[in-house]
Formats: C-alpha cells, sequence, structure tokens
C-alpha cells in the first residue's frame, strides 16, 4: 500500500509532467508561427518588385501614351477649327470631339489622382 505521501508526489509529478508536455506543445507552436511569419517575407518582397514595376507601367501610359493622344487630339481639333473659321461654317461633330477631349483630361487626371494615392 501506498502511503498518503506517495500518492501526493505521485500526483504532483503527474501534474508537472503534464504542465511541461503542455508548455513544450504551445513552445513549439510559437515557434511554427514566427518561423512561417518570417518565412513569407521573399513573397511579400516578390509581390512589392511585381507592383513597383505594374506601377511604373501604368504611371508610364498616362505620362506618354494618354498624354501624347490629348495632345495629338487636341491638336487635329485646333487645326479642324481654323478649317472650319475659314469655311464659315460649324460642325456638330467637332463639338463632341472637344466635349471627349475634355472627358480625356478627366480620365487622365483620375488616373493620375489614383497613381498620387499609392
Amino acid at each position: 500500500m501506498k502511503t498518503t505521501l506517495e500518492k501526493v508526489f505521485e500526483t504532483l509529478n503527474k501534474v508537472e509532467l503534464k504542465s511541461e508536455r503542455i508548455e513544450l506543445s504551445v513552445m513549439d507552436e510559437i515557434e511554427d508561427a514566427l518561423s512561417r511569419g518570417f518565412s513569407l517575407e521573399e513573397f511579400v518582397e516578390e509581390a512589392l518588385d511585381k507592383a513597383t514595376t505594374e506601377f511604373i507601367k501604368a504611371k508610364d501610359i498616362i505620362r506618354f501614351d494618354m498624354s501624347e493622344a490629348y495632345s495629338d487630339a487636341e491638336y487635329n481639333i485646333n487645326e479642324a477649327e481654323k478649317i472650319l473659321k475659314e469655311l464659315g461654317a460649324d460642325s456638330a461633330k467637332l463639338d463632341q470631339f472637344k466635349k471627349q477631349l475634355q472627358d480625356l483630361d478627366s480620365l487622365i487626371n483620375d488616373q493620375k489622382r489614383k497613381l498620387d494615392s499609392f
């Protein structure tokens, strides 16, 4: 037969061992979570590189391609106005083009604002 003191020590040892296993398990989980977090750095860097490339591409499209299209349309509208003025004629189609030129200007400015917000 075990004495009461032996029973108490046996119970304490079991509790102590259980808490050690629980503590080790929690520590392993913490270590795993931290390791996962640090290992994702490479993926973030890769995504940021892609985002930077696409950002520059979008900026260049606005600065060069859209602006060039705007300038070309503006120049041609001005030329058409000169010709129509010489002829003493009006053109509803030219008025539509002027409105679309304003819309293009607004679109370019909206796109610039979107880029600025990044």
